[in-house]
């Protein structure tokens, strides 16, 4: 099978992310940051946020309809500050996880890796303010904690990523190689000749000593990529989780790649799907520009649900909103998917969909979004001056278990 894509002359096989099988650097010491915690709260580090430009230090405000709860600037405010919160481990966990497994990667990554890379590469769990740091900017703009691939040798690299590789599903793993290798691309085809892409420019770290009964973290990270994994016993969580794609579809080594294809597929999916009744309540009055809880929206408090409940779709409607939900659960491992596409799917009554501004796959400023009891979905068509086309930013959240913790806000 083969598809034409616009910018390619003729056709070329199509696939999607599953069938493809100045930098600060803080380490444990807290080398940078100055946190200081008195009951709850303080300190915090402010850094550049994700706009509607991914190739430059340019940012764009996004208009009051999009911005977080509380006035806070979601994925798009021109600014973005991280605060030392009390993150607690009394999240609701996903049960079914393959914490040893990924001990057993992670304890393998760090021997490889000299007395220096490792300070750099982790952290004490209680750095609440790192744990929190993420973002769908380039590491230049937004710079990232842990160690670069691109600081590694070959042999811990390929560690690195069997990290990764052991904390998510196949597909998940392969949406990630799909977006690095279209990072590859917007280094070699940016209008901006911006030399912070490429897929050397991701960066793994690892909060507290990985252990089968104590809580420890593993972030990775980089342009429109965030994987933040909380480990306790055989339970984990695996958010926040940032995935967007630049361009949403292009070709390397003579293959068309699309990484975001199911998502946004299985998303667009269930708008189409709706009535022109049921069109008229899921869309919003106000305009949505980017990500609402997005990077550095970590108050816990959620906009009130809103839209059209998906109790009120027919029963062949229902279906493809689980579909939408699971594009984005099994990214994790196995086990841990299971037991959060239970949860979420038992309270898909409740589940609300909403959009924004326009429904069309190429549209400027689409967006959409999945909100149920616990789970936050957005995915938005935005801008940036390193193609001339739109392309996606994607959110999942878990409002009961962000960074393995019941208690995000300060």
């Amino acid at each position: 099978m083969s598809t034409r894509h616009p910018g390619i002359d003729g056709p070329v096989p199509a696939i999607g992310y599953q069938e493809l099988v100045p930098k600060v650097r803080t380490g444990r010491r807290g080398r940078g940051v100055v946190v200081t915690t008195a009951g709850l709260a303080v300190a915090a580090l402010v850094l550049t946020a994700c706009g509607t430009d991914s190739s430059t230090g340019t940012t764009a405000t996004t208009s009051s309809g999009a911005r977080g709860p509380g006035g806070a600037g979601g994925g798009g405010g021109g600014q973005q500050t991280f605060t030392a919160v009390d993150l607690d481990t009394d999240g609701e966990n996903a049960s079914g996880a393959n914490t040893a497994e990924v001990v057993t990667a992670v304890q393998s990554f760090l021997s490889t890796l000299s007395d220096e890379q490792k300070d750099t590469a982790t952290f004490d769990f209680t750095d609440n303010v790192s744990r929190q740091t993420w973002s769908n900017f380039p590491a230049s703009n937004v710079p990232r904690k842990g160690i670069a691939l691109t600081d590694l040798s070959e042999a811990s690299k390929s560690a690195a990523m069997a990290v990764v590789k052991t904390m998510l599903s196949a597909k998940g793993y392969a949406q990630v190689e799909a977006i690095q290798r279209a990072d590859d691309w917007l280094q070699a085809n940016s209008t901006s000749g911006n030399d912070s892409f490429g897929d050397g420019n991701y960066y793994v770290a690892v909060y507290g000593t990985p252990s089968a009964t104590e809580p420890f973290m593993v972030q990775f990270g980089g342009h429109h990529l965030a994987r933040n994994y909380t480990y306790k016993s055989g339970t984990a969580s695996v958010t926040p989780a940032f995935t967007g794609t630049e361009p949403k579809a292009f070709t390397i080594d003579n293959t068309a790649v699309e990484p975001m294809k199911e998502k946004a597929g299985t998303a667009f999916a269930v708008f189409d799907s709706l009535t022109d009744a049921q069109d008229a309540k899921a869309k919003l009055s106000a305009t949505v520009n980017d990500i609402m809880m997005g990077p550095g929206v970590d108050s816990g408090k959620f906009p009130t649900p809103e839209g059209l409940a998906v109790s009120e779709l027919s029963a062949d409607q229902k279906p493809l909103v689980r579909a939408a939900i699971a594009a984005w659960v099994e990214d994790a491992a196995p086990g841990e998917a299971a037991s959060l596409l239970s949860t979420y799917e038992s309270a898909l009554e409740q589940t609300h969909l909403a959009y924004a501004n326009n429904t069309s796959v190429d549209g400027e400023s689409t967006y959409l979004r999945v909100d149920g009891p616990r789970v936050w979905i957005e995915l938005v068509n935005t801008r940036s001056r390193s193609t001339p086309d739109v392309h996606y930013h994607g959110v999942l959240r878990d409002k009961n278990d962000d960074y393995g913790s019941s208690n995000p806000s300060s």
